[in-house]
């Protein structure tokens, strides 16, 4: 339109030059024409230039979202493999946000240069619809990735406390042990204090019955040392060594 209208006061403003005189001052009427004239060249420039931006835009907006559409593909895998971040998916939901921001500049823009039409109209509606898609496919995504981060916060939180219980009954059981291997010993040094304590006798063949008892307290006292030994019960090792000298001895 600001086409046409140019080549029409051209036009005019020759028509109306051809009828003067040259030695004659222009009128006023075509000094009117050629400033319109300029006006309206300096106007289809900036026209042809906003023009020319908003297919940049257009263009450059076309790339982001071919970018966003790929990584929520990237996301998805991601999130299916169990290594997806939330922090991904709150990258892509504010480049969707900022997008939808720059689409409705642009339709302002069309507006205000007066090339908005149904076809530019219907090119605005499909990226809104795919931008739209792009959204609630994020949405559904971080609902999961969160379903899955409170999921691993509970599995963490049951090792912990399976953690704690096992190391809680080990410990009793390093407590009984070590009773245990405490009262071994003491039982080893009854048995070794009662053999040590069986009365002398005369006749030999009660001798060799007192004798033979003496080594059985012997041998289980013995017995009862190894075992609280072999529990961590490490003062029974010099009374190991002494009872087997006095066994051999006897």
């Amino acid at each position: 339109m600001h086409t046409n209208k140019i080549a029409t006061l051209a036009l005019a403003a020759m028509m109306l030059a051809g009828c003067y005189n040259p030695n004659i001052t222009d009128s006023p009427e075509v000094e009117d024409l050629k400033k319109e004239l300029a006006e309206l060249r300096k106007s289809d420039s900036e026209l042809r230039s906003k023009y020319i931006a908003q297919n940049e835009e257009l263009s450059s907006i076309l790339n982001e979202l071919a970018s966003i559409t790929s990584k929520t593909s990237d996301l998805r895998l991601n999130v299916e493999m169990g290594a997806a971040r939330l922090t991904q998916a709150e990258q892509i939901s504010k480049s969707i946000s900022n997008i939808k921001g720059r689409i409705t500049a642009l339709e302002k823009a069309a507006d205000a240069i007066g090339v908005k039409n149904k076809e530019f109209q219907t090119m605005i509606d499909g990226l809104n619809n795919v931008l739209e898609e792009q959204r609630q496919q994020i949405d559904i995504l971080k609902v999961e990735i969160e379903t899955k981060n409170r999921t691993i916060t509970s599995q963490k939180d049951t090792i912990a406390m399976q953690d704690m219980t096992i190391k809680k009954q080990m410990l009793e059981l390093e407590k009984t042990v070590a009773h245990q291997a405490k009262l071994l010993y003491e039982a080893g040094k009854e048995l070794e204090t009662m053999g040590d304590q069986v009365p002398e006798v005369s006749w030999k063949k009660n001798k060799e019955k007192v004798e033979e008892m003496r080594q059985n307290l012997y041998r289980k006292a013995l017995e009862y040392y190894k075992q609280s030994y072999a529990e961590g019960y490490y003062e029974a090792k010099d009374r190991i060594s002494a009872l087997i000298a006095k066994i051999q001895a006897n």
